[in-house]
């Protein structure tokens, strides 16, 4: 089990006074390592209780000792060794090989060291082995990504662009790459919600925060909303969350949860009257399959909402990557799309766009200054030779079954 695994390298590897902030969450626990893990793969009242002190925890850890914290793609933090580690074993001899010539270093521990030390090896490794990762590999290594915030990242574009419409709506909706759930559960107010996401550790508690809305019992909703609120915040998202009571008002119709991969959809022809999926085909290995299971699920005149990262998302991203030296593509993006590609997409399998809205702006002069930080000094040069008032990182967009 992939994140038993990671506490017992995590807790050997932190401090003291680290360790003993986590001991205090569980004090008594025999196998501190075993209860985290045992805990994260719950769906019920205690364990989201626990979630939320735990990520109130590493919020402050991450602050005061970032170090120290559960940190994804950040090479002088403690859990780079494990992330390397988790790579080594799961490619081949040929890429080993590969990296050993690369780094000039035979062991796996002086492998490790060379790429904390030395963006440019990092970068290499980037591009020539952390890409290569397959599809089970991705969803393996994001039951530990999720570690990190309870948030699942597209709450402000839901609240913002399909919350207004859903109050709108009837019938059944597909949550596609659910995460911990938070649109769904607002959805199950309105609509008769299936929600399917590959990470079990957000799933696990995207159901227990089901369970408990069908019992009624929301006190614990205003913290968990306040926690959504204060992650999307220190990553510069502006949103201002309606109350736990006005989201949250309405009886709640029981969610239907499926744990797999969006593009294989277990459901029957034509069995949603809509879909969400808010930042989630980037992460894809397949859109194109993705999009022709939506418009098998799909009822005619159904409807599809989408977020997904701009062109310009994607030279930010890898402007970050060179900078940081990253070992994975930052975030896990795997595609990103303009206008015209992400219409053409949905188009060829039988929908027509009905709106597709930019947002998430960033100045030019902002965009060219993080661009000039990078250590592809070309790309710069040619961003500066292209000039925009300002641009987009990110696409909402609606499509609508023929």
């Amino acid at each position: 089990m992939i994140l038993e695994r990671f506490f017992n390298y995590y807790f050997r590897a932190i401090d003291r006074d680290t360790l003993e902030q986590y001991r205090q969450l569980l004090p008594g626990a025999d196998n501190l390592a075993a209860a985290y893990a045992e805990l994260f793969s719950r769906s019920d009242e205690e364990a989201i209780a626990f979630l939320l002190d735990f990520h109130d925890l590493t919020a402050g850890i991450r602050q005061n000792k970032p170090e120290q914290a559960i940190l994804f793609n950040v090479h002088n933090n403690v859990c780079f060794p494990f992330f390397i580690e988790y790579i080594w074993e799961v490619i081949g001899e040929g890429e080993r090989n590969q990296v050993i010539r690369s780094s000039g270093s035979p062991s796996l521990e002086g492998i490790t060291c060379k790429l904390q030390e030395d963006r440019d090896l990092r970068n290499w490794f980037r591009q020539e082995i952390g890409s290569s990762l397959s599809q089970q590999d991705l969803f393996t290594l994001n039951e530990i990504i999720a570690l990190q915030n309870f948030s699942s990242g597209g709450e402000y574009s839901f609240l913002k662009y399909v919350y207004p419409l859903v109050q709108k709506m009837q019938g059944k909706v597909l949550d596609a790459g659910c995460g911990a759930g938070f649109a769904s559960l607002v959805m199950s107010q309105f609509l008769h919600v299936h929600s399917v996401d590959a990470c079990k550790a957000r799933l696990e508690r995207a159901m227990a925060l089901s369970s408990m809305m069908k019992r009624g019992e929301k006190k614990i909703f205003p913290r968990v909303i306040k926690l959504i609120e204060e992650e999307l915040g220190s990553i510069a998202v502006q949103c201002e969350f309606p109350s736990a009571e006005d989201l949250l008002d309405g009886t709640s119709r029981e969610v239907v949860f499926s744990e797999g991969s969006i593009d294989s959809l277990p459901y029957p022809d034509g069995y949603f009257q809509s879909i969400n999926c808010l930042d989630v085909l980037e992460h894809t290995f397949s859109p194109e399959t993705i999009v022709k299971e939506f418009a098998r699920v799909l009822k005619p005149g159904g409807r599809v909402f989408i977020t997904a990262p701009t062109r310009y998302g994607e030279v930010e991203q890898r402007i970050w990557e060179g900078i940081e030296g990253t070992i994975f593509p930052a975030m896990l993006h795997m595609h990103h799309f303009d206008p015209a590609s992400l219409t053409q997409m949905f188009e060829v399998n039988g929908f027509r766009e009905v709106e597709i809205v930019p947002f998430d702006f960033m100045s030019w002069d902002e965009f060219l200054d993080i661009a000039g930080k990078s250590p592809d000094r070309e790309l710069a040069d040619e961003l500066r030779a292209h000039p925009f008032d300002q641009v987009a990182l990110q696409l909402f967009a609606v499509y609508e079954k023929a």
